[in-house]
């Protein structure tokens, strides 16, 4: 467990009548909310897959991702929707590779103009690793000719971690 903790996770706004709230002030409130409960998720449960997220071959060269969630490492929520789009094989893989989930990059372009999308990606990766944003979700085996032979789920439950007893 990762156990940084920034300096300026506690600092919230002190709200009185008549405030002005500027972007900045709404950005502090966003970071704080969405730090907290990140700190919470990864000192309470493990990195892992909460619901859904099941990897299935579509066709030879392309997988489906069902929706659902879990937490990365750093606690953050991973959310896949409906609607996400299929993963496309790469060309130049040979023996297997890796699905991964992870949380989405900073510079996404919005979906609207102030409009975030949070929804995390999928990706396939060489190795079985998955970053500290991320959860492995499936091992693929390829054939000789580099198409899709069977997909092995490799998805790990979230765990809490409060003792027993």
């Amino acid at each position: 467990m990762p156990n940084a903790i920034p300096s300026d996770s506690a600092y919230c706004l002190d709200y009185g009548n008549g405030m002005l709230l500027t972007a900045e002030h709404m950005a502090l409130e966003q970071r704080f909310f969405l730090t907290w409960n990140a700190l919470q998720n990864r000192m309470l449960y493990t990195a892992g897959v909460l619901d859904g997220l099941a990897v299935d071959k579509k066709d030879e060269q392309t997988l489906t991702v069902a929706s659902g969630g879990g937490f990365d490492a750093q606690g953050r929520f991973l959310l896949r929707t409906d609607g996400s789009p299929d993963l496309a094989l790469p060309s130049g893989l040979a023996g297997s590779c890796f699905v991964h989930l992870s949380f989405p990059v900073k510079d996404q372009p919005p979906v609207m103009p102030s409009v975030k999308n949070l929804a995390a990606s999928a990706q396939i990766s060489a190795s079985a690793t998955p970053p500290d944003d991320g959860l492995l979700l499936a091992e693929i085996t390829l054939t000789a000719q580099g198409r899709i032979e069977t997909v092995i789920d490799r998805r790990d439950r979230a765990r809490h971690r409060i003792a027993a007893g």
